[in-house]
């Protein structure tokens, strides 16, 4: 071992910032591509949440026909169209089923008689008491009407 040299400090300290910022530029690239996707993905989920916030709608207790199907006046009182619209309809033998209305979008500011023109498999309509209109696009929003002494009211 005898005669033997290492590389100088100077060399070994360059070839170590090489690696050091090879590594970083690694890294800054890997990082910039992943903030970027996480950005858009916020950017569209939030927009969806604020859509979602400003989205309302009403059903007319007044209007509920239950005697073959259903059907219904709901309005549209948010900002913006709803989309995507169920009708769970909740009968006294305990059964409960979810169907597509006939129109599956209410206009902003616009009532509709939604009607669902297919029959329940499980649900008998003339013995239902409770209604929920809701829209898969915001969970949470949907209108509730219950029958009491023989009154649709609605309570959401």
């Amino acid at each position: 071992m005898i005669g033997k040299k290492g590389i100088s400090p100077l060399i070994a300290s360059v070839i170590l910032i090489a690696f050091v910022i090879a590594v970083a530029a690694i890294a800054g690239n890997f990082f910039t591509g992943f903030t970027e996707k996480q950005k858009v993905t916020v950017e569209t989920k939030g927009g969806a949440l604020v859509d979602c916030s400003v989205t309302r709608m009403e059903i007319d207790p007044d209007t509920i026909d239950t005697s073959s199907g259903v059907s219904f006046v709901a309005t549209n009182m948010g900002e913006e169209d709803i989309a995507n619209l169920k009708i769970t309809l909740y009968d006294t033998s305990g059964n409960v089923e979810t169907v597509d209305p006939d129109t599956t979008t209410l206009l902003k500011g616009s009532y509709e008689k939604l009607t669902n023109s297919t029959a329940f498999s499980t649900v008998n309509p003339t013995n239902a008491y409770k209604i929920i209109l809701r829209t898969t696009d915001c969970p949470g929003v949907d209108s509730i009407a219950n029958k009491t002494a023989g009154t649709w009211k609605l309570i959401g």
